[in-house]
């Protein structure tokens, strides 16, 4: 008995790492969205102080 509940316990916690891997990468693209948004605004605000 005590196997079958130390394995839906690991399996539980495989689950949740999951998650918070698949947190962890939708973070680091919405992080890379807003450097690359940030790198145009930047980009075209010296565009247009040159001008």
């Amino acid at each position: 008995m005590k196997s079958y509940a130390d394995n839906d316990k690991n399996q539980q916690n495989g689950k949740w790492a999951d998650k918070a891997n698949d947190a962890a990468k939708k973070a680091e693209e919405k992080l890379d969205n807003i450097k690359k948004e940030a790198r145009e605004a930047a980009e075209t605000h010296n565009e247009e102080k040159s001008e």
